[in-house]
């Protein structure tokens, strides 16, 4: 992770209780649908959940709910697949959360609401102009998200949904309290987030950030619990798998390290669409494990795998092509024992 002031502004995103009622959407076959979405998107059942999205549209067109968690599902999908990503429908979805918010906005009854997804619109945008390496535009949708986000919990303290993205932005911005006027907020957002934990639309997304900021904070024990929780829910689950992967590479948990390695690698390659970056950063780890334990012969078997990943290279976001070089270097190595 580039610890520098744009990466941190960059990084916000990512059974209730009777208090939560009043923020669930109030028709129920919108909150079935909405909650069947999410089931399938972790999944990663994305077909599926593009069709369940697809429906919600379809049935509530005036409400920003499925428009807003179609564009999450394909942020989601294109992260865990590294495939192209079709920006002009991300942004046209977008486009319709912003617009019909504006309708929200404008009723004393739902203002709360609509400031919700006007920032959670403005969130999403950061992370991916941040990603695609527009940081300007990152910093300047990260910090509209935070003000749309404050007045949201402003109008409505106990809108509990609207705390995670504004926790995170919080934890981030804090950074950078070295600066004159920037507070340091470090805790409230880190409490912000785990109280949004408890909201059904927001627990996967809550335990993400959670880990993200716990792996940052070093504080591995914490980040490994919500792992825990969300993969006890969705075992096969590649984003909380990578995460884990983390939390017990920095946490020198040896042992575990591989254990969660071959997971990962084993839902990658049983994906209907094979993400060849993730396959080579497992098998490069697989193998760099069994060299240690001076099992050279499995270590030449997953490396030639990854050297057999050559013709993939320029079809992966992450550079395929070091890992390669990784994998070759290391055979050069054990050959010459």
């Amino acid at each position: 992770m580039r610890k520098n002031i744009f990466t941190y502004l960059a990084l916000l995103v990512i059974t209730a209780s009777p208090f939560l009622r009043s923020q669930l959407l109030e028709d129920k076959r919108q909150h079935t649908l909405l909650l069947r979405g999410i089931d399938l998107t972790l999944q990663q059942e994305y077909d599926s959940a593009e069709t369940v999205f697809k429906t919600i549209i379809a049935e509530f067109p005036q409400h920003p709910a499925g428009y807003l968690y179609l564009a999450g599902m394909l942020q989601t999908k294109n992260t865990d697949y590294g495939d192209p990503f079709n920006g002009k429908r991300y942004d046209s979805l977008l486009d319709a959360v912003e617009e019909l918010s504006k309708k929200f906005i404008s009723n004393a009854r739902y203002v709360a609401f609509g400031y919700y997804y006007t920032g959670s619109a403005e969130a999403f945008r950061s992370y991916t102009k941040s990603e695609n390496g527009n940081l300007p535009s990152g910093i300047f949708y990260g910090l509209s998200a935070g003000a749309s986000l404050e007045r949201c919990v402003e109008l409505d303290s106990n809108f509990t949904e609207a705390k995670n993205i504004l926790g995170s932005f919080y934890f981030w911005r804090s950074k950078m309290a070295w600066i004159p006027f920037i507070p340091d907020r470090t805790e409230e957002g880190i409490r912000l987030i785990i109280e949004s934990f408890s909201h059904p639309y927001e627990k996967h997304l809550a335990s993400h950030n959670l880990m993200v900021i716990f792996i940052e904070q070093k504080r591995y024990a914490d980040a490994e619990k919500y792992g825990r929780i969300m993969l006890k829910e969705y075992p096969d689950n590649r984003l909380f798998l990578w995460n884990m992967m983390t939390v017990y590479e920095q946490w020198n948990k040896k042992k575990e390290l591989n254990i969660i390695v071959a997971r990962l690698l084993k839902s990658t390659i049983n994906s209907s669409v094979i993400n060849r970056y993730t396959e080579a950063v497992c098998r490069l780890k697989l193998a760099q494990n069994a060299i240690v334990e001076n099992n050279i012969k499995s270590a030449r078997e997953e490396l030639t795998q990854v050297t057999g990943l050559r013709k993939y290279i320029g079809t992966t976001r992450s550079d395929l092509k070091k890992k390669i070089s990784q994998a070759e270097s290391l055979l050069k190595n054990i050959e010459q024992r």
